[in-house]
């Protein structure tokens, strides 16, 4: 059993409610909170790939809570259309934040942040269910949603 499929299943024997509002909200509080601080000064370079490549991370980790969330004991039951859901999720927070933000002074609605954000929930999504046994690895979709993290965070860093 690999170190994250044993996370996963310790992760399953938290109480259902604690597992599912727990760090959906912590994760969507904290970034409501952030979005809302008015950007004021120049970044570097090198500053804003960083940002802009914690979209990915921080998207990773709101679909993965998501999708742990719905998971149930014993793994053999599965909620059906979990993934999907999870990912649909944590895109359109992702999507409604990048509005919040037209309204803040200094920041902007970005549709290379929101797509950043859709590649990183998709990315838990995958690996979370590889490494459960929920599904088969499938190396290709995974290759491709990062190469789509990868070229949105270069596109919102570099266009």
């Amino acid at each position: 059993m690999t170190v994250l499929a044993r996370f996963v299943d310790r992760w399953l024997r938290v109480p259902w409610a604690l597992r599912a509002l727990v760090p959906a909200i912590g994760f969507a509080v904290l970034w409501w909170s952030s979005s809302r601080v008015p950007g004021t000064e120049p970044v570097t370079r090198l500053g804003a790939l960083l940002h802009n490549a914690m979209h990915v991370v921080a998207y990773a980790c709101l679909g993965g809570s998501i999708w742990l969330a719905w998971s149930r004991r014993p793994r053999a039951a599965r909620v059906p259309m979990r993934s999907l859901g999870a990912w649909l999720v944590a895109g359109l927070y992702g999507i409604v934040d990048e509005v919040h933000q037209s309204f803040v002074p200094g920041r902007d609605c970005s549709v290379a942040d929101a797509l950043s954000d859709a590649a990183g929930a998709a990315l838990a999504v995958l690996l979370l269910r590889g490494a459960t046994g929920e599904g088969p690895v499938r190396w290709s979709a995974l290759a491709s949603v990062a190469a789509m993290a990868a070229a949105s965070v270069l596109f919102a860093t570099f266009a």
